[in-house]
């Protein structure tokens, strides 16, 4: 009776660990996006006139530079808000790390 509360859980099956990893990309990929948003949005808040000036290029720029930005974010610790939604979607109901 011991034996069975500290043993392992079963391992998950090929296809549950597929879609447990695509579901962990899909939750990281959105956060990406939304943090995306959030320094698109708080980029038209700054000046427009500065080293780079206002051209089509200089936007183009910052934009790629904002969703690289984002991107990184998102594979750090981001906003926990991958993780939630994770948790969300899951239907084991653990707590995970993404």
């Amino acid at each position: 009776m011991i034996s069975e509360i500290h043993s392992p859980p079963p391992a998950p099956s090929p296809q549950t660990a597929a879609k447990d990893a695509k579901l962990r990309q899909a939750c990281a990929d959105f956060e990406a996006i939304f943090l995306h948003y959030i320094l698109k949005s708080a980029r038209k808040a700054l000046p427009q006139d500065g080293f780079l000036g206002n051209t089509h290029e200089s936007k183009v720029y910052r934009s790629m530079m904002d969703q690289e930005m984002a991107r990184a974010m998102a594979r750090g610790r981001g906003l926990g808000l991958g993780r939630l939604l994770y948790q969300q979607l899951d239907k084991t109901g653990n707590i995970v790390t993404i």
